[in-house]
């Protein structure tokens, strides 16, 4: 059992080894992430997605300008996989998808500060590779307090051979893709109320 100076935050029963595994892990890699949207740097945060979340992401856009001229000279599914490989700034249509999702990533993120940033739980494994992260705004340190009110964004993390990889941002369920593709409603609650 560890002993009251392992414990980096009063009333948080993790060690600093425990909180800095997570931070290192996951944790971190998702606050990288959010920092990605928050400073608008899309091609950073579209590396950091899983694949078949990106592919969703890809989809959702296409079947909602499937009418467009410009996106119905293409095959669907052809496109579909170009715009969700990291290689997809090359396509001509990148722009377009680029300023619609990052508009919506950061209007999920909005009033969101990348400098008060910190996780609000242990780690949760939900399955082999998969674990689920909750991010909040903190103050000082990396740890939030759980006794105030907050909005809460939790993050679906895949451990994949490329490390740590986003498997669903603001839910903790993984979104399924197709045309169209689903995105599940999570069963973590996205504002924490006493």
């Amino acid at each position: 059992m560890a002993t009251d100076d392992e414990y980096p935050v009063p009333g948080v029963d993790q060690t600093h080894a425990e909180l800095e595994a997570h931070e290192k892990g996951p944790a971190g890699y998702g606050m990288v992430w959010v920092e990605c949207v928050l400073t608008g740097d899309l091609l950073s945060a579209w590396a950091l997605l899983d694949d078949p979340f990106r592919l969703a992401l890809a989809q959702q856009w296409i079947h909602a300008n499937r009418e467009d001229a410009d996106v119905a000279r293409f095959d669907r599914d052809d496109l579909a996989h170009d715009l969700s490989s990291p290689q997809c700034v090359q396509h001509p249509l990148w722009p377009r998808v680029h300023d619609a999702v990052l508009a919506e990533l950061r209007r999920d993120l909005a009033g969101w500060d990348a400098v008060r940033l910190g996780f609000l739980s242990r780690p949760r494994p939900v399955s082999p590779g998969y674990e689920v992260v909750v991010l909040g705004q903190g103050t000082e340190v990396k740890v939030i307090d759980h006794s105030r009110p907050m909005v809460a964004y939790p993050m679906l993390m895949h451990l994949t051979e490329r490390g740590w990889l986003i498997a669903r941002a603001g839910a903790d369920t993984a979104p399924v893709p197709g045309w169209p593709p689903t995105f599940p409603p999570g069963r973590i609650i996205t504002r924490v109320d006493s």
